[in-house]
């Protein structure tokens, strides 16, 4: 992993989906660290066959790829990765920021960035390469989505009113780019991606990977008020419609970014696919 993250940028108008649009482009894949951004998508994709939803000119949409190495169980860690990246970038414009197992960021508990991870295999590579897609919403107001979302979704600019209502008044709100946001963006994806020093040519490279590693997972289960919460563990779809699942409290990460559920049992489930529900206590 040599280049930086941005070190190549395509820049597109309007796409179906940015993580689409690199999958069968298998000269894109080889070049770690190339971003796709799109000024819009039409058929943007979330996790489990969800949509993610535009609104052309408030969204910063984009997908990176990525040369982890890895396979591919332990790529779920890339998702808390880019969750963290987004959430030092939100902080320099909205308060009450938390991160929610696998990969959404929420404000004041509502949705305002989804991130997708897909990868895929192409020659001459060992392990599979990873696109990391993320979608964060800018710009505009709830109202400004489909019915279905308005009360759940919010943006970067509806939620910065309050802060300046008890700002000092010498402060002034940082502005609202979405290219300005798209290059914080790049920079702290680079910062963690970096600072997770996947690549250990020996043995006190190796400590420091671990460290790093170790490190960027005690930062996600800071930001997502994780330890002690308890949850409810879905396992599919068939789950929820039952409302049924697993109840438990979460009580760490594994080294590769699956959440840790102490159940009523007493018995700590590793918790690798399938949806979290929060659960009054």
């Amino acid at each position: 992993m040599s280049e930086n993250i941005g070190s190549h940028i395509i820049r597109l108008k309007e796409i179906d989906s940015t993580n689409s649009y690199l999958k069968d482009k298998s000269e894109l894949l080889q070049r770690h660290g190339l971003v796709v951004i799109a000024e819009m998508q039409i058929s943007g994709r979330g996790r489990a066959g969800r949509k993610f939803t535009s609104v052309k000119g408030n969204n910063v949409t984009f997908s990176v790829v990525l040369h982890p190495n890895l396979p591919l169980e332990e790529i779920q860690i890339f998702a808390l990765l880019a969750g963290v990246a987004v959430a030092r970038v939100l902080e320099n414009y909205v308060k009450n920021i938390r991160l929610k197992w696998p990969n959404d960021v929420l404000v004041n508990e509502k949705k305002i960035c989804g991130i997708l991870l897909e990868t895929i295999n192409i020659p001459d590579h060992s392990f599979p390469v990873l696109i990391m897609g993320i979608g964060l919403n800018t710009k505009g107001c709830p109202n400004d989505y489909p019915e279905e979302l308005q009360n759940i979704v919010t943006t970067i600019e509806s939620e910065m009113s309050p802060i300046s209502d008890i700002s000092s008044k010498t402060e002034t709100a940082p502005a609202l780019n979405n290219e300005s946001i798209f290059q914080q963006l790049l920079l702290e994806l680079d910062s963690c991606l970096e600072k997770f020093s996947l690549v250990s040519a020996n043995t006190q490279n190796s400590d420091k990977t671990t460290s790093g590693r170790s490190s960027l997972l005690q930062e996600w289960l800071q930001r997502a008020k994780a330890l002690g919460r308890k949850v409810c563990s879905l396992n599919n779809v068939e789950e929820r419609v039952k409302d049924s699942g697993t109840v438990g409290i979460i009580e760490g990460l594994t080294r590769e970014g699956y959440l840790q559920i102490r159940t009523d049992s007493g018995q700590i489930l590793t918790h690798v696919s399938g949806d979290i529900f929060d659960m009054k206590r």
